[in-house]
């Protein structure tokens, strides 16, 4: 009968299930989305390089008190592989005439959110990290103008760098060829190797649309159908790569093992080259490259406790998530008025709007990757509370994601509450405004966890907020 679309506090659906039911249903499937894709990415790194699944993960990466916490209310993940059980009982919970207790599918959330954070999350970024180094910080360039219509322009994009950083290696061999990113494999490329980013998700199109690329390399997560049509357009080959992520009528290379990867990327750069010779003289590349300060430097955390304790900033925020086109509020000034007291941490589509913007600095504005590399925020918070023998939810931090778009952001703002930080959020993908659903994620979850999550869509009452403390 469905899908509902109540409106009012008072509205059920044809099956009784009232507004806070439907919207603790959504919620939970859109956690259990973004965890999937999170712990998918995990799991394809391990597959990807032959690894064996970790032992008591989030044992050896919690803070104690918090898993006491996450135990005394049933929400500690302990068996293994436990968390795709989890994610498949979310969605079973959520099927119509199965869970429509609210409470109890947002407590499920909140499970779905540390499994997101620890086995998503964090272990993805540790064995990218492993895998190809620290996101130590460097100099950057970013923006559509990072396109060159004199070399050979190859375009990866999507969010799992197995595959990317396979063909950065043989790139590197042809001076000709310009490698350049798109998206949040494009921000781990930028990070890790410095190799320019091009594109959020928002200006995917707009890549294509320069009609100066000679190849698109998808792998998975973020990627707009649209970009086949486009492609045909504008005569662009794409490929897939992603065994996952396939697309009707585009060529499909699937990459499992690291010897796929190097055959694979030669096959790509030959098929860049034969296009570069047909492509079309009319390029449009309206924007100019942006100098940025990217990549995560583990001395960091010692800066920002460092003024955090001589008061030259009052707090750290995280600002995460994605671009989404419907949010047109002015967000990012309100982010460059409130550095001048708060350190920003930031990650994904919304490190480069940052970016654009020209706040990159590495002062006070830092990049610290792709979206999995939220577990480099979390694991700033985790050291600096340390430090001052502090819990995590005792110290000045604030996630903020302005913009969502996608599961996995609603996901990793799951994950932030559940460590005991306050996440906002500036776009109602899924919270009713005045409904018991906004009741328990700003009161009951704040009971348990002294942290909250909640909905603020004016740039300037956020503002207010954070300024009145």
């Amino acid at each position: 009968m469905g899908p509902c679309r109540l409106l009012k506090q008072d509205d059920v659906g044809a099956c009784g299930a009232n507004l806070d039911v439907v919207s603790a249903r959504n919620i939970l499937r859109f956690v259990a989305g973004g965890t999937a894709a999170h712990a998918g990415h995990a799991w394809h790194i391990l597959e990807h390089t032959n690894r064996e699944f970790p032992e008591k993960y989030i044992e050896k990466k919690a803070p104690p008190y918090l898993q006491k916490i996450w135990q005394k209310l049933g929400l500690m993940p302990s068996i293994k592989h436990e968390h795709f059980k989890e994610i498949s009982e979310a969605l079973h919970a959520s099927t119509m005439g199965v869970n429509a207790d609210y409470q109890d599918l947002l407590c499920r959330a909140v499970k779905l959110g540390i499994i997101d954070g620890y086995l998503g999350l964090y272990l993805a970024t540790e064995l990218e990290d492993k895998l190809h180094g620290h996101n130590h910080q460097r100099k950057g360039k970013i923006n559509l103008g990072v396109i060159k219509p004199e070399k050979i322009n190859i375009a990866v994009h999507g969010h799992e760098i197995m595959f990317a950083a396979a063909i950065a290696k043989e790139a590197k061999k042809d001076s000709n060829i310009n490698l350049i990113g798109v998206c949040c494999t494009g921000a781990s490329l930028l990070s890790k190797f410095g190799i320019s980013l091009a594109s959020h998700v928002v200006f995917q199109e707009e890549v294509i649309a320069t009609r100066a690329i000679d190849a698109m390399v998808l792998d998975s997560q973020c990627v707009m159908p649209s970009l086949a049509s486009l492609a045909e357009c504008f005569k662009t080959p794409i490929i897939t790569t992603n065994p996952l992520a396939k697309i009707t009528n585009v060529l499909h290379l699937p990459v499992e093992n690291e010897p796929e990867a190097k055959e694979t990327a030669k096959k790509i750069i030959e098929i860049a080259r034969k296009n570069y010779q047909k492509r079309s003289k009319s390029i449009k590349i309206s924007q100019k490259e942006v100098d940025a300060v990217v990549g995560f430097d583990e001395t960091i955390a010692d800066k920002l406790n460092s003024q955090l304790k001589n008061k030259e900033i009052k707090g750290i925020i995280g600002v995460i998530g994605c671009k989404n086109p419907r949010v047109q509020e002015d967000w990012i000034s309100i982010y460059r008025n409130l550095s001048k007291d708060y350190a920003i941490l930031t990650t994904g589509c919304m490190a480069f709007e940052l970016g654009i913007a020209g706040l990159l600095d590495g002062k006070r504005f830092f990049h610290m990757g792709s979206c999995i590399n939220n577990a480099h925020i979390a694991e700033t918070f985790r050291i600096i509370a340390e430090k001052n023998k502090k819990r995590i939810t005792d110290m000045p931090f604030l996630i903020s994601a302005p913009a969502p778009l996608t599961e996995k952001c609603v996901a990793i703002g799951f994950f932030f509450a559940a460590l005991g930080v306050d996440v906002h959020f500036g776009y109602p993908m899924m919270i009713s405004s005045d409904t018991n659903v906004e009741h328990f994620l700003e009161n009951v979850l704040k009971k348990h966890f002294q942290s909250k999550i909640y909905l603020e869509t004016n740039p300037r009452s956020f503002y207010a907020r954070i300024r009145k403390g």
